[in-house]
């Protein structure tokens, strides 16, 4: 009996290290980066999907250090999901306001080179509604050659958000909820 056990236990602890090790070694597409003030954030983390990379900003890291991190760990990355409260003009991340001439002075656009089409999805209801929000999306698209949308029709992150606002033409929304 206790040499079945034994089997048991080795065959039990390398099927989790195998499935732990391809797990972690498995691409993702989408990378969420959620701010340390985003309302929610506890709810946002347990929804997600298994397979998604999830970033918590530091306050050690600006906006530009965080996008380069989830390009550097995460090389076939397709959507970013940039989580962050926002007003009308800038989107704070660990209290920092980050408006278009912050990101124009932060982010250099040799940082941000890849291959792959990107896609930032900054979850807002207030960026996209306004010159200066607008401004601040067409900046960070500019700098770092990503596309980047954004909600203009919504009152209400709890409500369902529609990318209806991108800098350039979507070719596919990302749901990652679904």
């Amino acid at each position: 009996m206790k040499n079945i056990f034994n089997q048991k236990v080795v065959l039990s602890f390398l099927l989790l290290f195998s499935l732990t090790l391809t797990t972690s070694l498995a691409q993702t597409e989408d990378v969420v980066i959620v701010d340390s003030d985003f309302s929610n954030k506890g709810g946002l983390i347990a929804s997600l999907p298994i397979n998604v990379a999830l970033i918590e900003t530091k306050m050690s890291n600006n906006l530009a250090q965080t996008f380069k991190q989830a390009l550097a760990e995460n090389p076939n990355v397709k959507n970013i999901h940039l989580f962050a409260p926002s007003t009308d003009a800038s989107i704070n991340l660990d209290g920092q306001p980050y408006n278009a001439e912050t990101i124009a002075k932060q982010f250099h656009p040799t940082d941000f080179q890849t291959h792959n089409p990107i896609t930032v999805f900054v979850y807002s209801c207030s960026l996209a509604k306004n010159a200066l929000g607008i401004s601040l999306l067409e900046t960070i698209s500019s700098r770092t050659g990503f596309n980047v949308a954004s909600c203009a029709s919504c009152d209400d992150l709890k409500d369902e958000l529609m990318f209806d606002y991108s800098v350039r033409p979507l070719t596919a929304t990302s749901n990652l909820f679904e």
